[in-house]
């Protein structure tokens, strides 16, 4: 029994490293794409993407690509729709956006990163690219770095300390001593800053919003391209500091 127990968590395993992989990329993906982005035999993989497509989680294209399916959008949607901190925050995040003119976004923890699970997307012309799904890493984004700052210390350097850390960006910080010298700061102000080490041409402010246990719930950021930054940088953190503690006191942290 306990052997039957391990290997069908190992094929499950396999199956939700398919559809990560899947759903990591915005363009559909071939077999031999995928084959080359695990470890995989061929027919193990083919026997994996059948199942995900019966379920309908994953669906193929003219073409005999793969993306994600109906079924997973679904539940995608429905998860979202259940995370309350959305419904909490919604109206402080776009009166947020209203203040600063530009891209709002909510975050919570995914793991060893975080995901995007809203958007309240500026009215200027130029907007940012991102989605609601989208995940960004602890170390480069504003809202991983807000989030990792209402931690305390220890915890924080040891989340940075487990996770790999590229350069996505040729502003990226991947020294750990730097990193944690960045999130000590950001301890210290209140706030967090993302200086194009996320996405080239995009700054961000970010800042934690906290639960009744006083731990991080969730973070949010105001997202700026350089052209339109203004020179008071006030002008981005103050209301956004100011809107994460209005939320925080509606979830119950004193």
């Amino acid at each position: 029994m306990k052997s039957d127990k391990i290997k069908g968590t190992q094929r499950f395993s396999r199956s939700m490293d398919v559809l990560q992989i899947i759903s990591d990329h915005r363009e559909a993906l071939s077999v031999n794409a995928i084959l080359n982005l695990t470890d995989l035999t061929r027919p193990t993989l083919y026997r994996i993407l059948s199942s995900l497509e019966i379920e309908g989680v994953v669906s193929k294209t003219e073409n005999k690509h793969y993306r994600l399916g109906a079924r997973l959008i679904n539940l995608a949607y429905n998860a979202l729709a259940q995370v309350d901190i959305r419904q909490t925050a919604h109206k402080a995040l776009t009166e947020l956006r209203d203040e600063t003119s530009e891209t709002v976004h909510l975050a919570i923890q995914n793991r060893d990163e975080m995901i995007y699970v809203e958007k309240i997307e500026s009215r200027e012309v130029v907007r940012m690219t991102s989605i609601v799904g989208t995940r960004v890493p602890f170390y480069s984004s504003s809202v991983g770095k807000a989030y990792l700052a209402a931690l305390n210390e220890n915890e924080a350097k040891k989340i940075i300390e487990n996770i790999q850390l590229s350069s996505l960006t040729n502003k990226t910080l991947t020294d750990t001593d730097k990193i944690n010298e960045i999130i000590k700061l950001t301890r210290k102000n209140g706030y967090s800053f993302d200086n194009e080490e996320n996405e080239e041409g995009i700054v961000c402010f970010g800042a934690a919003i906290l639960g009744g246990s006083g731990l991080p719930v969730a973070s949010v950021s105001v997202s700026v391209p350089t052209f339109r930054l203004k020179k008071d940088k006030s002008y981005y953190w103050q209301p956004l500091v100011l809107k994460c503690a209005q939320i925080s006191k509606e979830l119950g942290f004193i």
